[in-house]
């Protein structure tokens, strides 16, 4: 007579694997998507210092922010943009958005011809994608005209995508993200 292996696990040992792996799953899974959430905010700081230092290296080499356009080439431009949908809130922040450039036709050619050929050594920056959460980086370009006291900052409107930082602000509120230039 043959005797049948008993080998197997009974119900019970599954489900209390079942529950244990459950259990890790619920402390692990919010580690990781809160990892997730502080790399894009880690992003955006990097893309703010990139910026400001293309800027700042433009300023070096030509003398002059990277305000300038139009005929006459006056200092005329009021915002400065990446890549991606401009942020909620800009109005309601007193930022101008009448006269918009964007950071490819300053900081990477000198697209209208405002600045001094020998001088400028572009590309300063090679392109200025939209922040990790899909909304273009901003410059109050205004801020640089010689008559105006405001600093400027590059701005990421953070995990909000609502520009909560005034124009005229010295640091940047609620979970906007900014590097100041000037």
């Amino acid at each position: 007579m043959k005797l049948k292996s008993q080998d197997g696990f009974t119900l019970i040992e599954v489900i209390v694997i079942a529950a244990i792996l459950a259990i890790l799953a619920g402390v692990l899974v919010p580690m990781v998507f809160s990892q997730i959430d502080q790399a894009k905010v880690a992003r955006a700081e990097a893309d703010c210092k990139s910026i400001s230092s293309a800027m700042l290296t433009f300023r070096k080499d030509l003398g002059v922010w990277p305000n300038l356009s139009g005929a006459g080439c006056a200092e005329n431009t009021e915002l400065l943009r990446g890549e991606g949908s401009l942020p909620g809130g800009l109005t309601d922040m007193a930022f101008q958005t009448t006269n918009v450039m964007n950071f490819s036709d300053v900081l990477m050619i000198d697209d209208e011809g405002c600045y001094n050929a020998k001088m400028f050594k572009g590309p300063y920056i090679p392109v200025v994608t939209a922040d990790p959460w899909g909304n273009a980086y901003i410059v109050a370009a205004n801020n640089f005209a010689t008559d105006n006291t405001n600093p400027a900052f590059v701005f990421s409107a953070g995990p909000n995508g609502i520009m909560e930082t005034p124009i005229f602000s010295v640091s940047s509120l609620g979970d906007d993200i900014g590097i100041r230039v000037k």
